[in-house]
């Protein structure tokens, strides 16, 4: 896929998921907690999941327990020719304060944890692979990529299954998993596969979901103005366009009344639109300079209908009308607005078109009497 490719399945949502090789914790100094490789967190935001193998997990691990060890062993070393040097007493409790007595492995576990609960990560055993092991060395002997023609190529057979079993993962869900790796055996296995793609660095690819969903940050740029209660122009552009669908005098009609009725609804009269009640935007199309999104919202209204009330004469086989009653009631639905606005917003929100769409609602009237009027003997 092109980077342009990638862009659009991205905003298409065609990206499953978003996977990572060692060579990305690597070129972030095996450091779970540098902050660009923290970065990763920006996948879930934008309703991607982050899925890593078992497999690379514990190479991840691995990588930075040799290198926790590594340096456990050199600052042994410098403490002991410092103090011979200096003539030094060891404090007391100086390993357990300079973290030499800790164990590496459990130092990388913890490490790894606290960056997959803070970037959402799922760990995809790759034992669940469908015929995993039959396909791994049916690759293996054909030589069929990630395998090569070399003698080091067992060394792959780690990489193999990873990616054989983000392959079954991607192919499950009918979608693509983007593989942010450097190594050439996953860039070959994905330029040879229907499921997976690569790219690398992981800059690239945070790069590539931000110009995708461009078009999403600037909508959210605008419900975030307006829930701020500082766009009046904008305000009463909506609120007029909520007065203008009420008034089309057009929902249905529940309620409960112990008489056959037939509702007809007379009026509805907007009293309050709820902002806390704003979903997320969902964009729908957008050019050089504006952006066209539907958002739901509840709004409180106090409606009005006229019931006709019958009652079933079974001699004649037949509804026999009682008369009608006018009835009111306050209740809240939620409409959905389709609104168009423009790109520039450094001057507040300016609104091109607002629509709220035409789809009927209920309204709950509750219990109708047929007779508020009467009183209770003379009812019946």
């Amino acid at each position: 896929m092109t980077r342009e490719q990638v862009i659009e399945a991205i905003g298409n949502g065609r990206i499953g998921a978003v996977t990572i090789d060692t060579t990305v914790f690597d070129s972030k100094n095996k450091n779970f907690r540098q902050t660009d490789f923290r970065a990763i967190s920006q996948f879930r935001k934008r309703n991607t999941p982050v899925v890593i193998t078992d497999v690379i997990a514990n190479e991840m691990k691995a990588h930075l327990e040799e290198e926790a060890a590594k340096s456990q062993r050199e600052l042994k070393s410098a403490l002991r020719s410092h103090n011979l040097r200096w003539h030094r007493e060891k404090p007391e409790n100086e390993d357990g304060s300079l973290f030499i007595g800790k164990s590496p492995a459990e130092f990388a576990q913890s490490e790894f944890d606290a960056f997959a609960e803070h970037v959402g990560a799922q760990l995809l055993p790759v034992a669940e692979t469908p015929n995993g092991l039959a396909e791994l060395f049916r690759r293996y002997f054909s030589v069929e990529t990630p395998f090569a023609k070399k003698e080091t190529r067992k060394r792959e057979f780690p990489d193999a299954a990873a990616l054989m079993r983000l392959e079954a993962y991607a192919k499950d869900r009918e979608k693509f998993v983007l593989c942010i790796a450097q190594d050439k055996s996953w860039v070959d296995f994905a330029d040879k596969s229907d499921h997976l793609v690569a790219v690398f660095p992981l800059d690239t690819a945070l790069g590539m979901f931000n110009e995708a969903f461009a078009d999403q940050d600037l909508a959210d740029g605008i419900v975030a103005l307006w829930k701020a209660g500082s766009q009046y122009d904008f305000e009463t552009e909506v609120f007029d366009a909520i007065v203008d669908r009420l008034a089309y005098i057009d929902f249905d009609i529940d309620a409960d009344s112990p008489f056959h009725y037939e509702a007809e609804p007379m009026e509805a009269e907007l009293l309050e639109i709820l902002m806390d009640t704003l979903t997320e935007p969902v964009v729908l199309a957008a050019d050089d300079a504006s952006v066209t999104f539907s958002i739901d919202i509840t709004v409180k209204a106090k409606f009005n209908a006229v019931f006709s009330f019958a009652v079933w004469d079974s001699t004649d086989k037949d509804y026999v009308g009682m008369g009608s009653e006018t009835a009111d009631v306050t209740d809240v639905v939620t409409l959905t607005l389709t609104i168009v606005a423009d790109r520039d917003i450094s001057e507040g929100i300016l609104g091109r078109e607002v629509s709220v769409s035409q789809r009927t609602f209920t309204v709950d009237f509750g219990y109708v009497d047929a007779f508020p009027d009467e009183p209770e003997q003379d009812r019946y």
